[in-house]
């Protein structure tokens, strides 16, 4: 397993996930994405700021190490920086740091994952954690930071599920990011308010 993660890579390029994103918003089918760095993130904004993606900024930041964001609060704190205030963030991370990283998470307003595909262990590496076990934790935890988990339907409406925008700009401004600047406009830029 841990050679498995040392060497993993993200092959895929901005051409590839372009492509793809057009084909599974020509198809009605909105864009979750998952980002393991800055560099990643950013390539998706150029995106949404051309107008080839057009709707809710749903993301992972995926944080295994390897190829990937190291899972440490410095780069979870960076990464945070960066996303604009419509965004939906959820972190993923992998074995004994999935509780940790998640728990700081819940505590700052974030969504969660877990599951055996992230992590097979209790955290004192005695015994095995299924996938319900985990889940019956974190939502214990919610609790205790005073965060209830949502229901089908209000997960839905945090999602956006089936929402997208008509321009790059309406974009933008959905997702929460700075407009596009104008030919020959200098400085900051805001959206213009109604």
């Amino acid at each position: 397993m841990y050679q498995a993660y040392r060497e993993m890579i993200v092959p895929a390029g901005p051409g590839w996930v372009e492509e793809h994103v057009k084909r599974l918003s020509a198809k009605g089918i909105q864009s979750a994405f998952q980002f393991y760095n800055i560099n990643s993130f950013e390539t998706v904004e150029r995106m949404m700021r051309r107008g080839v993606y057009m709707g809710p900024l749903v993301m992972n930041w995926v944080a295994i190490s390897g190829g990937m964001d190291a899972p440490n609060i410095y780069n979870l704190a960076n990464f945070l920086r960066a996303t604009p205030d419509g965004a939906v963030l959820t972190v993923e991370t992998s074995m004994l740091n999935v509780l940790p990283v998640n728990m700081m998470a819940i505590a700052l307003g974030l969504h969660v994952r877990c599951g055996i595909e992230d992590n097979i262990w209790t955290q004192d590496r005695k015994a095995k954690l299924g996938s319900v076990k985990q889940i019956d934790q974190l939502v214990r935890l919610s609790r205790e930071f005073g965060r209830e988990v949502a229901t089908g339907q209000q997960a839905r409406s945090v999602y956006r599920i089936g929402e997208f925008y008509s321009s790059a700009d309406e974009t933008l401004a959905k997702n929460g990011f700075a407009p596009n600047r104008r030919h020959g406009q200098r400085g900051f830029v805001q959206h213009a308010l109604a």
